[in-house]
């Protein structure tokens, strides 16, 4: 069986990861808030940074596993370096539509990339 990956292997992989994102995209961080009413609203202030990042289409099986957070809107993946500030319920603007990070479960004991899906705002 073969054993984890050395801190030396993950060094040497990481920057050919980083020079695979071929993306950079505003992020902005959600902000959450009593609306007076009883309800919680969300805001997003100015931009929080520049992600750099790669947009790809989710396999069959993540489409399967997420269809309940999916729910009939546009969903992708969003791939990231581990060092980016990038939270649950951020948002990214991608082909003009608002994206809301959702989370992934990741059984992985290491990563040289983070994997999130991104679901349209409706």
């Amino acid at each position: 069986m073969a054993g984890l990956l050395t801190a030396d292997e993950i060094a040497w992989m990481t920057p050919i990861v980083v020079a695979s994102l071929d993306q950079s995209l505003p992020l902005y961080h959600v902000t959450t808030a009593p609306d007076g009413a009883g309800h919680t609203t969300e805001t997003y202030p100015t931009l929080s940074f520049m992600l750099a990042c790669t947009i790809s289409k989710p396999t069959a099986t993540q489409l399967s596993t997420y269809a309940n957070i999916i729910a009939g809107q546009r969903a992708l993946m969003l791939r990231y370096m581990p060092t980016s500030d990038v939270r649950e319920g951020d948002r990214i603007v991608y082909l003009g539509l608002n994206w809301k990070v959702q989370p992934l479960d990741n059984a992985e004991s290491y990563t040289v990339a983070n994997d999130v899906l991104i679901t349209t705002v409706v």
